[in-house]
């Protein structure tokens, strides 16, 4: 996968149709970049230093969200999001098993899973940070765990991959190349984007080919540069916010269908009983969870909710666009270009 298009050289996630990236804006990329590590230096100190007492952050009365940092990462270094997540009223809870995050995805989703079941918590909304949208999508996907998630907000999240990454001399960072197998598998399993925001930096250094999701995900670009430091950026607080309530309440309001008998024989296959059904990406996702992803989509509400003051580009009928109250009948938001619409993808 090429992190460029058009011969300009330019990250994917920066190009516009028939406007070529000039050096005032490289040199603009050239020192958000610095700034980037310069930021991402000083919050891991202070998340090092003098962390959050988590348990001050386990109160409140809205949908609970979970924390999924990056790779190399503590959850105190989105201490910042975290803080606006807390005074919007949601408790937030991280995973202190995932340590440094320097783990598989496979192994990484399983400790995620275990700290979901000690909480013992329902509608809970996981909010991501680079590596960790990808462990999010992978418990997403995760029977039974799956359908006690009312979806996820992801920030930079390289979900096809990146292509730094494959010259990268760490094995745990080689494994985000668009080329692993599990970045592969992971991409073929769409049942769950329907329930995942992609918010992402109109520059990201990190993941030049950009962090849009395909489906029926929602995917925001957001008039930020960085990685690291639009953790910190009071806009990308607001679109996550946004976005979380929107998945809850989306969740909260979806309709009690019962699966389908093909569905329960492909959940039970899954988990090793009688049924066909295979399983995707060496064990990774179970097809089971597509089967009843499926089943539950064709009955979800299809209502229209006007745009207002957000641009948006060829939005299905059923999404719900960005900075929009949520309702019970929303059923997921629209992809939107905070800055500005895009156009198509070259």
């Amino acid at each position: 996968m090429s992190g460029t298009q058009g011969g300009t050289g330019a990250p994917r996630q920066e190009q516009e149709p028939g406007v070529r990236v000039g050096w005032r804006r490289r040199a603009e990329q050239a020192v958000a970049w610095a700034r980037d590590y310069a930021w991402i230096v000083g919050a891991q100190a202070r998340a090092t230093l003098a962390p959050p007492p988590p348990r001050e952050l386990a109160t409140g009365s809205r949908a609970p969200v979970v924390l999924l940092p990056g790779i190399y990462e503590t959850w105190p270094v989105m201490d910042g999001l975290v803080q606006a997540l807390h005074a919007a009223g949601h408790p937030v809870h991280p995973v202190p098993a995932l340590g440094y995050n320097g783990r598989s995805l496979e192994e990484s989703a399983r400790r995620v899973v275990d700290r979901l079941d000690g909480l013992d918590l329902d509608d809970v909304v996981l909010v991501a940070h680079s590596k960790g949208g990808l462990i999010g999508k992978l418990v997403l996907g995760t029977p039974g765990v799956g359908d006690r998630l009312a979806g996820m907000v992801a920030v930079n999240t390289p979900f096809s991959g990146s292509v730094y990454a494959r010259w990268f001399p760490v094995r745990a960072v080689r494994a985000l190349s668009p080329v692993d197998p599990d970045i592969l598998a992971l991409a073929r399993q769409v049942a769950s984007n329907g329930r995942i925001w992609s918010v992402y930096a109109r520059f990201d250094p990190h993941v030049p080919a950009g962090s849009e999701l395909a489906g029926a995900a929602a995917n925001v670009r957001l008039p930020v540069d960085g990685h690291f430091a639009p953790l910190a950026d009071a806009r990308v607080h607001a679109v996550v916010l946004d976005g979380v309530t929107r998945l809850a309440a989306a969740w909260q309001g979806r309709s009690a269908v019962p699966p389908s008998a093909a569905a329960v024989d492909a959940v039970r296959a899954a988990h090793g009983h009688a049924g066909a059904g295979a399983v995707a990406g060496d064990g990774l996702v179970a097809t089971a969870v597509d089967v009843v992803a499926a089943a539950s989509a064709t009955h979800r509400p299809t209502h229209d909710v006007p745009a207002h003051d957000v641009p948006t580009r060829d939005v299905p009928a059923h999404d719900v666009p960005a900075h929009d109250p949520a309702g019970p009948d929303a059923a997921g938001p629209a992809d939107a270009d905070v800055d500005g619409p895009r156009g198509a993808a070259g």
